[in-house]
């Protein structure tokens, strides 16, 4: 259940991404790698999944950087987090 949460708050990221016009690219950039890194979190087997990851962190530094410009994808970023958050990654 988590997982699939977890994948519909990413597509949501992503559409959010996409919609969100003038983005600095380095910093879209950061964020693209992150969102395809967690998919691949979410592609491997639980076990590995539960390790600690520093995606977590690395995702609130990036919604640090997107907040002002863009508060949809804060919050979207925000979301991811927190499903991380459940899934103990």
């Amino acid at each position: 259940m988590a997982r699939t949460n977890l994948n519909e708050t990413l597509d949501r990221l992503h559409a959010e991404l996409r919609a969100a016009g003038p983005i600095d690219a380095e910093l879209r950039a950061d964020l693209e790698r992150a969102i395809a890194e967690l998919r691949q979190v979410v592609e491997r087997d639980r076990s590995e999944a539960g390790e600690a990851h520093p995606l977590g962190e690395r995702l609130e530094a990036l919604a640090l950087e997107f907040e002002q410009s863009h508060p949809l994808l804060t919050q979207a970023i925000g979301g991811v987090v927190r499903a991380l958050g459940a899934m103990g990654i």
